[in-house]
C-alpha cells in the first residue's frame, strides 16, 4: 500500500469548526463506543465463518448481503453517537446497550442454518432501528426540524423489518432489500441536513471510530491465525502462520502509517468546501468493501494454516488473495475520491490488485504455504517501494 491508502469517514455538512478545534477539545471515541464496536466485531466474526475452509459463490453472496444491513446499522448508531452522543449520557447507554443485544442475536442467527433464523435477523434489525428512532424524533422537535424523514428512515424501515419476521423464505429478502432501499435513499439527505441537527459532523471522532474498528478487524485476524495455529501444532503451519502474520502485519502498518493521515487530512479539506457526496462515499460505502477485504483475507489465512502443505482450494485462495485485492482495490478508489493523482494512486493500487488476482490463478500450482510466503513478500516489496518513493518526493 503506500502513502494514499486508506478508507474513511464522512457525510458532514459543509462546516470548517472541526479544523478550528484545539487539540485539547478533540473529541475522542467513548468507551461505550468502543464496546459497541466490540460486540459488531463479535457479530462480523461469526459471520465470516461461512468463508472457511473452501467457501463456493454463494457463500461469499451470503457474506456480503448479509453483512450490508448490519454494517449501515453500524454507520446508523455511529452517526447518531457524533451528533448527539457527545458524552455517553444515560439516554446513550440505554440505547446502545439494547443494540448490542440485538447484534448478538443478529449472530446467533446468521449460522449454517440461516433460513430457519431469518425471522431473527429481521426482528433484530426492527428493534435496533425503533431503539434509535427516538434519539432522532427527539433532537427534530428540540430543533424545529420536519420529523418525517427520521419516521420514515428507522421508523418505516423498521416495520419491514418487523413484518418481514412473519414471511417464509426467500420473501423476507425481498421486505429486507425494500426496506435498505428506503434507508440507502434518504442517506444523502441525513448527511446534508447535518448541520442543521448536531452543529455538523465531528470529522475528527468520525476518523477515530472507523480507524479504530478497522483495528479491531485487523485484530480479529490475528486471532484467526492463532486458532488455526493452536489446531494444527506443526512445524509447517507455524511457518504459514509466521507468514501469515507478516500479510497482516504489513496491511495493517500500511494503512496506519499512511492511510489515516491522508484521511484526516481529506476530510477536513471536503469537509470546508461542502463535498458531501465524496464525504459519505469515503465514511459509509467504501469502508464496508475494506472490511470485507480484510475478513476473507484473514478466513483465507486460516485455511492455510490449516493444510499448509496442499494447494488452498479455489474457494479459500480466492478469500485469502482476493481479499488482498479487494483491499487494494478500495483503498485505491478512496483515494481517488479524497482527490489524490490518478498516476500516484494506480502506482500502487494497480499492482495491489493485479498481482493479488495472479496469486489466484497459480494457486492450484504451489503448495499454501508457499502462497502466503509469495503474498507476503509480494506486500513486502510493493509497501516497500511505495515507502521508498515517498521518501524521496518528501
Amino acid at each position: 500500500m503506500t502513502a494514499d491508502e486508506p478508507g474513511a469517514p464522512a457525510g458532514a455538512a459543509p462546516d470548517d469548526r472541526g479544523a478550528a478545534r484545539g487539540a485539547a477539545e478533540r473529541r475522542h471515541a467513548s468507551w461505550l463506543e468502543l464496546f459497541f464496536d466490540l460486540v459488531f466485531v463479535g457479530f462480523v466474526g461469526q459471520l465470516a465463518l461461512r468463508l472457511h475452509g473452501n467457501p463456493s459463490a454463494g457463500d461469499f453472496a451470503a457474506f456480503v448481503l448479509l453483512f450490508f444491513p448490519a454494517w449501515w446499522l453500524w454507520i446508523d448508531v455511529l452517526l447518531t453517537a457524533n451528533l448527539f452522543g457527545r458524552r455517553a449520557t444515560g439516554m446513550m447507554w440505554a440505547v446502545m446497550i439494547p443494540i448490542m443485544f440485538t447484534v448478538g442475536v443478529m449472530a446467533a442467527a446468521v449460522s449454517t442454518d440461516f433460513p430457519d433464523r431469518a425471522w431473527a435477523f429481521g426482528a433484530a434489525n426492527a428493534v435496533a432501528r425503533l431503539l434509535i428512532l427516538p434519539v432522532w424524533l427527539v433532537v427534530a422537535r428540540k430543533k424545529k426540524l420536519d420529523w418525517r424523514r427520521p419516521a420514515v428512515y428507522n421508523g418505516l424501515t423498521a416495520v419491514l423489518w418487523g413484518a418481514s419476521a412473519t414471511l417464509p423464505v426467500p420473501y423476507i429478502y425481498f421486505v429486507w432489500f425494500v426496506a435498505m432501499a428506503i434507508e440507502l435513499a434518504l442517506s444523502y439527505g441525513v448527511a446534508r441536513r447535518a448541520d442543521r441537527l448536531g452543529g455538523g459532523i465531528d470529522v475528527e471522532h468520525m476518523a477515530e471510530r472507523i480507524g479504530l474498528f478497522v483495528v479491531i478487524v485487523f485484530g480479529e485476524s490475528i486471532l484467526t491465525l492463532i486458532v488455526a495455529a493452536s489446531e494444527h501444532w506443526t512445524l509447517a503451519s507455524g511457518a504459514t502462520t509466521l507468514c501469515g502474520f507478516a500479510v497482516v502485519a504489513l496491511l495493517a502498518w500500511s494503512f496506519f502509517t499512511y492511510g489515516a493521515e491522508l484521511a484526516e487530512r481529506s476530510w477536513r479539506e471536503l469537509n470546508a468546501r461542502g463535498d458531501i457526496a465524496a464525504l459519505r462515499d469515503t465514511a459509509t460505502y467504501l469502508p464496508f468493501f475494506l472490511v470485507i477485504g480484510i475478513v476473507s483475507m484473514a478466513a483465507g489465512l486460516g485455511t492455510a494454516v490449516a493444510d499448509p502443505g496442499m494447494p488452498l482450494p479455489l474457494g479459500a485462495a480466492t478469500a485469502l488473495c482476493g481479499g488482498v485485492a479487494l483491499f487494494y482495490a478500495t483503498n485505491g478508489a478512496v483515494a481517488l475520491r479524497y482527490g489524490q493523482p490518478f498516476g500516484g494512486v494506480m502506482a500502487w493500487a494497480a499492482p495491489g490488485v493485479l498481482v493479488s488476482i495472479v496469486l489466484i490463478a497459480v494457486s492450484g500450482f504451489v503448495t499454501a504455504f508457499l502462497l502466503v510466503a509469495l503474498l507476503a513478500a509480494f506486500l513486502a516489496v510493493l509497501i516497500g517501494t511505495a515507502r521508498f518513493r515517498r521518501v524521496q518526493d518528501a
